[in-house]
């Protein structure tokens, strides 16, 4: 999770939503100067890649095949992109700067708390996630420096460090400290997914031919054997819904589309859209790689963290939870802030004026519900898969369409031909629908 840290009080250009998971604040500031084309690819990639990725095998291992998998990957990137790139045109044609902005104008001022519930129940979410995958990182860590098992537990570890690490860091109001957490999550996801890709093909987890271990990691028999009994080229059906919803969360980082199209150093439409294009190319490159390898390795026992079927003496496996238990440590600040702000936005707007003046009280109580989510829930992905199949649908597949049909229609009337094309857009909120019914039954139905 690398997040970049906003001072603006808005809820929507300040709000962090959990990178692979979906994307951070991005500081406007930071583009002032104008961002090349190299560089705006590289930071959209940043801003979005992140620690969802450790949950993607677990979501093929459901039962999709080999080639439906890379397909739902490459078309869930493709949409995703064809909706980015519609909130900046939509920025264009109204003269807004921010999503939230976006949506007041086209659909409604009186309306915008959808915009600040969405994110604030996202943020939050994504906090639970944050919080999860750091008992899981950091409980092998600790028995491999020597802490008794007797103590070392996962939700013992959970609490513990929301007391000592995260309550202080969440109390921190000026967060541009935290500013190297950037480099630090992007150098975790890249160690990470390439440590993952190694593995897959080193034969250190490998099974013979007849089955029968004989990777030096999997010879003793601690952790769960690798297995491809549902291994298949071509299966799909709803199981597949349960990897859709894990991307779910994957390519969004559409509340930013705004800031990056007005941070380019030529902000036009066709060189932003040619910008998005490349970047999410790349982020398909990046999930796919992650995505087979981690099941290439261990098949149908991928678990919804990738890093916990590895066997703890595995040094280069201690090097990925390591990273990422640092960069989500120094990361989950920022995904907290966001959650806070939105929180009290849609207090204010119902009426509760003094709640956000309440820090340390509100996050004391935001943090107790996390962590007693975290600890309660074991599997991270199952949290992954409900979120992002409601949420991700709608502030990727839902909203953007929405207001960027009716922003061409206040521009060029209900008659025009631009609005009659551009109309055609609004097929994506039955995707969106679909996959978050279907995607919350099936993640449900996947856990049971």
């Amino acid at each position: 999770p690398n997040q970049q840290h906003r001072g603006s009080a808005d809820v929507t250009s300040s709000s962090s939503i959990q990178r692979g998971g979906g994307g951070k604040a991005v500081d406007a500031s930071d583009e002032k100067a104008g961002a090349s084309m190299a560089a705006s690819i590289f930071n959209l990639v940043n801003n979005v890649a992140g620690a969802g990725i450790l949950t993607l095998a677990a979501g093929k291992a459901s039962g999709t095949g080999w080639i439906p998998s890379v397909a739902i990957v490459a078309f869930l990137g493709w949409a995703s992109s064809t909706t980015f790139r519609m909130i900046a045109k939509a920025c264009e044609l109204t003269g807004e700067n921010d999503f939230k902005g976006i949506w007041s104008k086209t659909l409604g001022n009186d309306t915008k708390y959808i915009v600040d519930c969405a994110i604030m129940i996202q943020c939050f979410a994504s906090t639970v996630v944050y919080s999860g995958i750091l008992g899981d990182v950091w409980t092998p860590i600790f028995k491999a420096v020597g802490l008794p098992d007797s103590i070392n537990r996962r939700k013992s570890n959970i609490v513990a460090l929301a007391a000592l690490v995260l309550y202080p860091l969440s109390l921190i109001k000026d967060l541009s400290a935290l500013a190297f957490t950037s480099i630090l999550g992007f150098s975790a996801v890249a160690y990470t997914v390439l440590f993952i890709a190694i593995r897959s093909m080193d034969g250190t987890y490998a099974l013979s031919a007849l089955g029968e271990p004989i990777g030096k990691f999997v010879a003793d028999g601690t952790i769960a054997m690798p297995s491809f009994a549902k291994s298949t080229l071509w299966n799909l059906d709803f199981t597949s819904l349960v990897l859709m919803s894990s991307l779910g969360l994957a390519f969004i980082a559409h509340y930013n589309s705004p800031t990056f199209y007005r941070g380019m150093d030529t902000p036009t439409i066709p060189r932003f859209g040619k910008m998005v294009k490349s970047s999410y190319t790349i982020l398909v490159a990046i999930y796919c790689l992650a995505m087979c390898s981690g099941y290439a390795t261990f098949g149908d026992v991928c678990k919804g963290n990738i890093l916990l079927n590895y066997h703890a003496s595995d040094i280069l496996a201690t090097f990925a939870r390591v990273a990422t238990g640092f960069s989500i440590l120094f990361g989950f600040p920022l995904v907290f802030r966001g959650a806070r702000l939105a929180l009290t936005s849609v207090a204010e707007t119902l009426g509760f004026k003094d709640v956000g003046k309440h820090h340390s009280a509100l996050v004391t109580a935001m943090l107790a519900a996390i962590t007693s989510i975290a600890i309660t829930v074991e599997d991270v992905s199952l949290v992954v898969g409900l979120s992002g199949a409601t949420m991700g649908s709608l502030l990727v597949y839902i909203l953007p369409p929405l207001m960027w049909t009716k922003a061409v229609k206040m521009a060029n009337g209900a008659d025009s031909v631009e609005y009659k094309k551009e109309r055609l857009n609004l097929a994506f909120i039955p995707l969106g629908l679909f996959i978050a019914g279907m995607g919350v039954f099936m993640t449900l139905k996947s856990k049971a």
